[in-house]
């Protein structure tokens, strides 16, 4: 018993590679059985050395010590995240993919493992080594980096005590079996390890193939990866798949996710692999570990939505897809923040430094664009408050974007063009659309011309520089569509001040919706004539480029859903517009053909009803060619054909509230309840009846009573239409959108 207090306790053997030892970091080497290279530096594509020690025990120096000792199945790391099994009452039922071997128990893979120690030691390591303790030389900045602190110590302190237990039951020291002693113990055993791709939980479980993960990668590189190249392109080369799923779980899941809900007739795929994302996507919100790819998988599924992930898609779309994109954004942004992806907005890093922060930059990057965006479409406040990437950053700023080949997608330049313009996106709502009280303030004052006339002008200087970008047409079409609803959602602010103006300058007795339409029946004559005709111009011009620029099937089909979501937007101020009476007759008939043509592009963009190109399209044909029913009989504005319902017209006519213009078409009241920005409201409005003895031009949704904003909005209406409200009550929702 004396002899054992008096030996020199022994302490556990370094296993960590040379740079994450020199980042003060965590060096996981749990996916490769104990050898590199580890997670980090397999993710960043660099060599992957372990560093030498000389912690623990006697020290030899220019000697090593080989012994090899049987180990058991509770000292080895399990290879793969506990997180990832499932309990046999929650099991998914595998569907019919291509066949593969049940998975093995991983314990029986490591029954007969034998492993290697090889202590080692070298005085120039002692600086490197992390013999200190970890809360040398750093003072911690907030409550959160003194508990990073503190959690890095009880991380040593525990490993060390497991060492000295190690050490004391194998007699020298203990490490993690070498992947090759691994496989060979298996090979004895008659059992296969689970390595590379094997590891991944749907090829584990059986629900796919390798051979089908290639596939799915594949095609999403061929037709997504144009449109947010988020994914490293070392992923995409032949044999590339094994390091993919070992390193980037998150990302590879996305992209699966999104690639194979184009399987519609194998839709069990899609349903399989959506699931797990689900999974991965709880665990990110519950506070799992997670690295930058996390927020790359957010990012991509925010910009196409999948619908595996939604419990219920309906026949019509009403906008739901942008509340699955804000969550998946504000996941992405807090997930950036917490790994402090903002701080690499600065650069001030090394070179060494900058080949690591590369990525995180551009993920960074993408998290402000994505949340401006997704912001300026939904009407609401900005998440990302910290700096974004408007310090300077330029093309050069993101290596990996950079052209490899002649021939190759300059993707930097392109980004670089995104980020310019995505910045005016963003002044564009800070100071138009940014509450309530100040917009109506500004409506009410007129000052909104100087800011609306600079911010033409900037976007008019971004067209000039960017407008002949050399890349792909189909990417370029991209950067065009999103410059022409910049525009339009520019101009559109000023059509809604003349609204709010003509409203305040109303006569008592005279019927709002005959004023409205006395104002805006001569536009040139207004102050703000150039803004409304701006506004219209961009929404045709956009549709124009939906319905005759683009490839329906080749191209249309797999860019990101703002662009389809933006014609809807587009069309829906057209509708606006032409109920306030702007355009001749002549302009409606032109816009009316363009607005059946794009109906015709989404569908053809479609693979099935529940794409977001067919389940929109349904909503343009029910607001452009709505039923209307009075008492029993039913009169459908029809585009193509307008004669038919001559009679019905008549009879319309009649009541006052619905006027027939000289083609047979309907011309609603401006006294729809609903905004062009709110797709909710559109979808409302256009599965809404008539009830008899109510005002034509009143429509009154179905499914009883409201409440809510829809509830504010409607009654809202009612009240400015009827001349009930104050002079100064524009038509705002609670959350300061403006109605028109």
């Amino acid at each position: 018993m004396a002899d054992n207090k008096t030996a020199t306790p022994m302490k556990r053997v370094s296993r960590a590679c040379t740079f994450c030892r020199a980042r003060k970091s965590r060096c996981d080497l749990e996916a490769n059985g104990g050898q590199p290279p580890c997670n980090r530096c397999a993710r960043e594509n660099r060599e992957c050395v372990l560093a030498s020690s000389h912690r623990g025990g006697s020290r030899i120096r220019k000697k090593t010590l080989s012994i090899s000792a049987p180990t058991t199945a509770h000292n080895l790391t399990p290879l793969l995240p506990v997180q990832e099994h499932r309990t046999q009452s929650n099991q998914l039922t595998p569907t019919s993919v291509p066949s593969l071997q049940s998975p093995q128990n991983l314990n029986d893979v490591h029954q007969n493992a034998s492993l290697t120690a090889i202590p080692t030691s070298n005085p120039e390591d002692e600086a490197s080594s992390g013999g200190e303790s970890p809360i040398d030389n750093t003072i911690p900045r907030n409550p959160s980096d003194a508990w990073q602190l503190l959690k890095d110590v009880a991380k040593v302190e525990s490993g060390n005590a497991a060492a000295t237990i190690g050490v004391a039951q194998n007699g020298v020291g203990h490490a993690h079996p070498t992947q090759e002693n691994t496989e060979r113990a298996a090979r004895g055993s008659g059992n296969v390890p689970h390595t590379g791709i094997k590891t991944y939980r749907l090829v584990r479980e059986g629900y796919l193939t390798p051979e089908v993960i290639q596939m799915l990668v594949q095609q999403y590189f061929e037709n997504y990866h144009c449109y947010l190249p988020l994914v490293p392109r070392q992923y995409f080369e032949v044999g590339a798949i094994d390091r993919f799923a070992i390193t980037d779980k998150h990302l590879l899941t996305a992209v699966l996710t999104i690639a194979s809900k184009d399987w519609v007739d194998q839709p069990h795929i899609h349903q399989s692999i959506s699931r797990y994302m689900h999974d991965l996507v709880s665990g990110i919100a519950a506070g799992h570990d997670c690295e930058v790819e996390a927020v790359e998988a957010l990012l991509l599924l925010a910009e196409w939505e999948p619908p595996g992930l939604r419990h219920n898609i309906e026949a019509v779309g009403r906008g739901e897809e942008d509340r699955s994109a804000w969550m998946h954004v504000g996941m992405a942004l807090r997930t950036g923040y917490f790994l402090s992806l903002d701080r690499t907005s600065f650069r001030q890093e090394s070179d060494e430094e900058a080949k690591v922060d590369a990525r995180k930059r551009f993920a960074w990057a993408n998290c402000y664009v994505s949340d401006r965006l997704i912001s300026v479409r939904i009407g609401r406040a900005f998440w990302a408050r910290g700096p974004g990437p408007m310090t300077g950053l330029s093309s050069r700023d993101f290596p990996t974007l950079q052209p490899l080949f002649d021939g190759d997608e300059d993707y930097g330049k392109i980004f670089q063009a995104i980020l310019d313009l995505t910045q005016l996106y963003s002044n564009v709502h800070d100071v138009l659309y940014s509450g309530m009280r100040s917009s109506n303030q500004m409506m009410l004052m007129g000052d909104y011309v100087k800011y609306v006339d600079d911010f033409r002008t900037a976007i008019d200087r971004w067209y000039a520089t960017w407008g002949n970008i050399a890349c792909s047409k189909h990417i370029k079409m991209t950067l065009e569509m999103a410059y022409q609803y910049l525009r339009l959602y520019t101009n559109a602010f000023v059509f809604q001040a003349q609204i709010s103006q003509a409203i305040a300058r109303k006569k008592a007795e005279t019927p709002l919706r005959e004023h409205l339409r006395r104002v805006f029946s001569n536009v040139g004559s207004l102050p703000d004539a150039r803004f409304i005709w701006g506004s219209v111009a961009a929404a045709k011009a956009f549709l124009t480029i939906l319905a005759t620029q683009i490839d329906p099937i080749k191209h249309l089909r797999y860019m990101p859903l703002r662009f389809y979501l933006y014609s809807i937007y587009s069309a829906v101020f057209l509708y606006k517009a032409r109920s306030f009476g702007v355009m001749n007759e002549l302009e409606q008939r032109a816009v009316q053909a363009l607005i059946q043509q794009s109906i015709d592009v989404l569908h053809q963009a479609s693979l099935s009803p529940q794409d977001p190109g067919s389940r929109y399209a349904r909503l343009l044909e029910l607001l452009w060619m709505k039923p209307l029913k009075l008492g029993h009989h039913i009169v459908k504005d029809s585009m193509q054909s307008p004669a038919a319902r001559s009679d019905a017209g008549s009879q319309l006519s009649s009541t006052g509230s619905i006027k027939m213009d000289a083609g047979g078409y309907m011309q609603y009241s401006p006294a729809n309840d609903f905004s062009w920005l709110d797709l909710e409201a559109v979808g409302d409005f256009v599965s809404s009846d008539l009830i008899p003895g109510q005002n034509p031009g009143m429509l009154a949704p179905l499914g009883g009573f409201q409440t809510g904003p829809a509830a504010f909005m409607a009654s809202a209406n009612v009240m400015n239409w009827q001349g009930q409200a104050a002079a100064n009550n524009f038509q705002f929702d609670l959350n300061g959108n403006l109605l028109f």
